[in-house]
């Protein structure tokens, strides 16, 4: 049995909730990040011994915790809430500024500031943490606006004093730690910052454009890299191999797409191309072709998990992987 199942199971019969970090839940299954089949057999299984996790498996932040419990039980006058997300959409809370706070301690670590602050030490905050803005809060629920050096301006070129941060604040919009992050990134490109709400509905975070762009960075540096190393690829056997070369390792007739350019072959072709030794003589390289190999092999095996996508950040190691072959690869044919 799956470890992950069997913990479902252990806390199906004990019938005591258990709290993990959200990463634990991937290790235990298995895999090293969580994509649409990882998160479907999650949700199968907290169906099958009929459990609930929260947050959502799909919507968790990663560097937090979830808690997985016993379905509650329907009463005479209540009802049971199913949950809002279940589908790998990235969601908010994959953004690291959207959970600010301890979900371990309950601290809450997120700086804010109230509205009966003087504005001097409201800007010695912003100076000292190197902040361009400031959520304004009256409690952890209840948002009362932002004060940012671009509040801060307008309010003193309108000629108003700026005593507190009552007298040059803005306001900003909220959203939900499970919605989808595009919604998040229109309204961000929009307003340029938004206040993130946790479980509880408490604020937990906060989200700028530039924790945007980070986190786009993240999600779309493992797709541009294996572009990159399959370009680069087909650069080397440009004009290097005809037809009949290629349908003898491949057998061509089986392949049911017709194939016309080496852009119409999959990159597992390559690699079948790369490991026959008599074609490999024919691109004349000068360097290792088992090795070779091996690093195309390895490409392959992190673009299928790639390809599948999962919304959060590659492991580093894959990824350090990806770097590396493509940099190899782009020096092969900088001296072709």
């Amino acid at each position: 049995m799956n470890k992950l199942e069997a913990l479902f199971l252990e806390i199906k019969k004990d019938k005591k909730s258990k709290r993990i970090p959200t990463a634990a839940i991937t290790q235990l299954y298995g895999v090293s990040r969580r994509g649409p089949r990882v998160i479907y057999t999650v949700n199968l299984w907290l169906e099958k011994y009929e459990l609930i996790m929260e947050p959502g498996y799909a919507s968790a932040n990663a560097y937090h915790h979830v808690e997985i419990k016993l379905k509650p039980t329907i009463g005479i006058n209540s009802e049971v809430k199913k949950p809002k997300y279940s589908e790998a959409i990235p969601r908010v809370s994959i953004i690291k500024s959207s959970d600010l706070n301890d979900s371990e301690t309950g601290e809450f670590k997120l700086v804010t500031v109230r509205k009966e602050m003087p504005i001097v030490e409201v800007v010695s905050l912003m100076l000292y943490h190197n902040f361009s803005q400031i959520p304004i809060l009256s409690s952890k629920k209840d948002v009362y606006g932002l004060v940012s050096w671009k509040s801060i301006g307008r309010a003193l070129a309108l000629g108003k004093t700026c005593k507190t941060v009552a007298d040059c604040f803005e306001p900003i919009e909220t959203i939900n730690y499970d919605e989808p992050l595009f919604k998040a990134i229109k309204i961000v490109l929009e307003k340029e910052v938004i206040l993130v709400r946790d479980i509880k509905n408490e604020i937990s975070g906060i989200v700028t454009a530039t924790d945007i762009g980070q986190q786009f960075l993240i999600l779309s540096e493992p797709f541009l890299l294996i572009e990159q190393i399959e370009n680069s690829i087909r650069i080397i056997l440009n004009d290097k191999l005809t037809y009949e070369d290629i349908n003898k390792v491949l057998d061509l007739t089986k392949i049911e797409k017709e194939i016309k350019h080496l852009s119409d072959l999959t990159f597992g072709h390559y690699v079948r191309i790369f490991e026959n030794e008599n074609l490999f003589k024919k691109i004349d390289l000068k360097i290792d072709r088992v090795l070779l190999r091996k690093m195309l092999t390895d490409v392959n095996k992190i673009r299928n998990e790639v390809m599948h996508f999962s919304p959060e950040e590659m492991n580093e190691n894959d990824l350090g992987e990806l770097r590396r072959i493509q940099r190899f690869i782009q020096q092969i044919i900088e001296n072709i």
